[in-house]
Parts: structure tokens; sequence; C-alpha cells
């Protein structure tokens, strides 16, 4: 298959059940992305991945979404490539975050900016948060955002409306 293939197969996959979801990784790192993301797609997954996934399986925006984010200067970023911070996520192969259900690497990092996430971790933080933010939060969380990247930090965020929202348009 083409790398184009593969990344709408990751970006298919990153959306088609909400983080973080121990199945879904189980099934990429068995069958890899594109074999998962057929599979998923036609339900031939065990019956708590399939509840996991029923209610996103037939949506499947990944070329829009790829599209979008190459005209935002964005690329996805997967275990695959080189770039992927293996450093800053060695943490959850520890045995305190294997026990938590959320305790697992993400699939895949969407990114936007040119700078390679290697590069990066050990300059970046986090700003997460509520997805029902008062405009206040909203407006700290973008002045927080715009002022670490004036710095040069880079700023990790989920994809979620709110908090992380405001910190990724800062």
């Amino acid at each position: 298959m083409s790398a184009q293939h593969g990344l709408r197969a990751w970006a298919y996959l990153s959306a088609v059940a909400e983080p973080p979801c121990r199945e879904l990784a189980a099934l990429v790192a068995a069958v890899g992305a594109e074999e998962a993301a057929q599979r998923v797609r036609c339900g031939a997954v065990s019956s708590t991945l399939a509840e996991r996934t029923a209610a996103r399986r037939d949506i499947d925006t990944a070329a829009t979404d790829l599209e979008m984010l190459d005209r935002r200067g964005g690329r996805i970023v997967t275990p695959d490539d080189e770039e992927w911070p293996h450093l800053a996520f060695a943490s959850f192969g520890g045995a305190e975050l294997r026990a938590k259900p959320s305790g697992i690497a993400p699939l895949a990092l969407w990114v936007i900016g040119p700078q390679r996430l290697d590069d990066i971790y050990d300059r970046a933080a986090a700003i997460v948060g509520t997805r029902a933010a008062t405009t206040y939060g909203e407006h700290v969380a973008g002045e927080l955002a715009a002022g670490l990247a004036e710095h040069d930090v880079g700023i990790v965020s989920g994809g979620a409306f709110g908090i992380d929202g405001a910190a990724h348009r800062a």
C-alpha cells in the first residue's frame, strides 16, 4: 500500500474510538494500521472493540482531515516515524500506568508546525482542561499557550473543544 493509504488508516483509527482504547492499540500492534482500519470498518473485530467503535465505524473523514491538516502545515506522526518521541512515552510501559485504563500511549499524534517532535519534547508543555470551558478559561489557556510558544516551547494538548482548542488556536 502507498504511504498515503497508511496515513489515511492512521487518521481513521485515531478518530474511530474515544482514546485511549487498549483494544484498538492491541489490534494495531498485532496487524498494523492498514489491516486494523480495514477490520474495524467491516466489523471484523472483537465484540469489545466493535462496541468501542460502533458509533464512528462508518464515519471516515480521514482524507478530508488529512487535507485540512496539510493546509495548516501539519502532519500525523505515528510510532513508525523517526520523530516519534519514544522516550517521552517510555513511562507508559511502567506497571503502575499499565494497570490504569488510560495508561497507554496515543495511537498517533496530529502535529502542526515544522519542528520534529523528537527535537522538542523536552521543551514542551501540556495545556489541557475541560471541554465546557468558560470564556475566561479559554482566554487564560490561549494567553499561556501564546506566551510559551513565543519562548520556543511546544504546546501539547488534546483535540477537544474548550481549553485544548484554545491552546491550539493560540
